[in-house]
């Protein structure tokens, strides 16, 4: 299943609507990219959803274990496993 690893942004679902106002159901998924991020010394790839990418874009180091450990309890068990180290 799509999820950001940081954020725990998952897929929703709902109704698309036609024309003449026909539900069918449909799914939105997480635009995710693959990135890069240092969390203690090493680098470690991660799949996040864009707009936590924009978060993450220009912050150091320290700004972004202090955002990690702001996203804690939606944190994937790969990063926490990473964070414990």
């Amino acid at each position: 299943m799509q999820r950001c690893e940081i954020t725990g942004v998952g897929l929703i679902s709902g109704n698309q609507i036609s024309h003449s106002h026909r539900l069918t159901r449909r799914v939105w998924k997480p635009n995710l990219q693959v990135t890069t991020i240092n969390v203690n010394g090493a680098p470690i790839k991660v799949k996040v959803c864009s707009r936590t990418l924009k978060t993450l874009k220009g912050l150091n180091d320290v700004e972004v274990m202090k955002f990690l450990k702001a996203n804690e309890t939606t944190l994937s068990t790969r990063l926490q496993k990473a964070m414990a180290k």
